[in-house]
């Protein structure tokens, strides 16, 4: 018994981090999953949630299998949900059909990561510290304004495919339940690290945006459901056998892909 108490002490440390790092990197990833799914059409959202959850369990186990960076982690990132939205949304004004568009994102992920594979075996990664503070803090800086401008019609709960600009220029679409939920959320995020240190503020903005909405819901049973709600993506339309089968047939299309 002991011994037990002395690992668990020594190990408590990476369980409640990684449980933290979990509770923080899978609502970014579906956000970011949504933010470029939603981009080819409002009815791909759901498939965004499904490539949030699948990359970052993905992340989680292949980045500590080859090692890591000490006091970093892995996690979606912004940066590169901001490129794919930006890519998926000039096929799709080019008239591409939304298929083909999600293969091509498919492809090139993984052909980034076999490039980011190459630029660490080479150790390229080292000529950072010779592009200037400006290029990557407004870059950066960017891609904040994309994603913001990609989550302000879900923070007012404006109709599915809403155009940023649109929303903030017509208020009678906003719904006041999304407002109250984020609002709630953010500034739960805010307060936290002035109550405590120990438990992340993304944790407990994440906590107060789930009780907010549980509190809405038990006076607005339209809450409760799935179809016609505007405040939640909806269901991913699979069983769990149907997550696997839609993979390898996303991995079976692939290999149809002509090269032009």
């Amino acid at each position: 018994m002991r011994v037990f108490s002395g690992t668990w002490m020594r190990h408590s440390g990476d369980f409640w981090g990684g449980f933290a790092a979990m509770l923080v990197a899978l609502p970014a990833a579906v956000a970011f999953g949504v933010t470029v799914y939603s981009a080819i059409s409002p009815q791909y959202a759901a498939f965004g949630v499904l490539a949030g959850i699948l990359g970052a369990t993905a992340l989680g186990l292949i980045a500590p299998t080859f090692g890591g960076t000490d006091r970093l982690i892995s996690a979606p990132c912004a940066p590169a949900a901001a490129v794919l939205s930006a890519f998926a949304i000039q096929f799709v004004a080019q008239g591409v059909p939304p298929v083909p568009v999600v293969l091509m994102m498919t492809v090139l992920g993984i052909l980034t990561g076999l490039i980011q594979i190459l630029i660490g075996f080479l150790g390229i990664g080292k000529l950072i510290k010779y592009i200037p503070y400006p290029v990557v803090s407004g870059y950066l800086s960017g891609v904040g304004l994309i994603i913001i401008g990609s989550q302000l019609p879900k923070f007012a709960g404006a109709p599915a495919g809403s155009f940023w600009l649109e929303v903030l220029l017509t208020p009678h679409h906003w719904d006041w339940r999304g407002l109250a939920i984020g609002g709630v959320t953010m500034l739960a995020m805010l307060l936290a690290p002035k109550l405590t240190k120990t438990v992340p503020g993304t944790i407990i903005g994440i906590l107060a945006g789930i009780l907010t909405y549980a509190g809405i819901a038990s006076t607005d049973s339209s809450m409760l459901q799935l179809s016609g709600n505007s405040l939640v993506v909806g269901s991913l339309g699979a069983s769990s056998e149907g997550y696997f089968e839609l993979i390898t047939e996303r991995w079976n299309q692939i290999g149809e892909l002509k090269l032009s």
